[in-house]
């Protein structure tokens, strides 16, 4: 049914695909109240002090039809040409990534579902870049277009559980792993640490498999233009790991704290495009079930590094 459908979308003018996506999330935000109370709340726990009620309203209207615009540009991926991805996706800093690769140890490109995080990747897989990514289990039939239009694209699918041997053979040939690191994990995977203010969920597998296998962390974002249908990718210089503590779990929370402060910055600059239906703050829920930091041992942002 998704790929009929996908066959579809391709066929309708770019525009038009796009403006079918700002309908389904007209339609979603005004009339399907599926998710909208989450994403209300999560966007007043990030910016409850900074912006007004009617500006958070504004944000969440139009992350309902940025993200079902992203929806559209997936199902329209397996029928792009390369000529067409190249017109409609900027990569900027390239050049960071390939001095990284130049070590001979691996990257991880460290991503977040800010825009379309799926197309970022398609696109530099598309151009010829060792990419895989650590997905997480969808529902079986999403699940398998999705994992259709990554592969076909040339991504390596790396599935979420038991990645870890996976990851440093893929980092042991110097391929790129992208980690996408904004979404709640179970406390067995995950460390709490700050996000927006508030303790979260968060994935120290970056600066672990970092200091582990003496990868570079690249930090990469992809921004939505407008309504056009372009998209602008900005690859970052290597994220420096910081070792201010004897201790190594503790330098791996500092850095993890380190890269939670990046995606911050990402979202303040597209507060639109971030992925607000998603239970980031879930921690929150049983806070007494998680190893949260006291004074004593939380992570120094500005202890000066060794």
């Amino acid at each position: 049914m998704l790929s009929l459908f996908s066959r579809f979308i391709a066929f309708l003018p770019l525009w038009a695909a796009l403006a079918l996506g700002r309908f389904i999330g007209f339609i979603w935000y005004y009339i399907i109240p599926v998710r909208k109370k989450l994403c209300r709340e999560n966007i007043r726990r990030a910016f409850g002090n900074e912006m007004s009620e009617k500006e958070q309203k504004k944000i969440a209207r139009r992350f309902f039809s940025n993200f079902c615009m992203s929806l559209i540009e997936i199902l329209r991926i397996p029928h792009m040409s390369l000529a067409q991805n190249e017109k409609l996706v900027k990569i900027e800093g390239w050049e960071h990534m390939e001095k990284a690769l130049e070590r001979g140890k691996g990257v991880i490109l460290f991503a977040t579902h800010i825009d379309n995080v799926d197309l970022g990747g398609c696109s530099m897989a598309m151009r010829g870049a060792p990419i895989s990514v650590v997905v997480r289990k969808m529902g079986k039939s999403a699940e398998q277009f999705i994992s259709s239009v990554r592969e076909n694209t040339g991504v390596t699918i790396i599935p979420g559980k038991n990645s870890k041997n996976h990851i440093r053979e893929l980092l042991a040939e110097n391929k790129i792993v992208t980690i996408v690191a904004d979404q709640h994990l179970s406390k067995r995977r995950s460390i709490a640490c700050k996000f927006f203010g508030e303790w979260a969920s968060t994935t120290p597998a970056p600066s672990r498999f970092a200091f582990e296998t003496d990868a570079a962390i690249i930090p990469a974002t992809i921004n939505r233009q407008g309504k056009t249908g372009y998209h602008h990718v900005r690859v970052s210089p290597e994220f420096e790991q910081e070792t201010p503590y004897d201790d190594m779990d503790m330098n791996i929370r500092h850095n993890t704290e380190r890269l939670n402060r990046i995606i911050e910055q990402w979202i303040r600059e597209a507060p639109d495009q971030w992925w607000w239906v998603h239970k980031r703050w879930k921690l929150l829920d049983k806070p007494h079930e998680w190893d949260i930091p006291t004074e004593n041992n939380a992570p120094d942002l500005d202890k000066k590094k060794n």
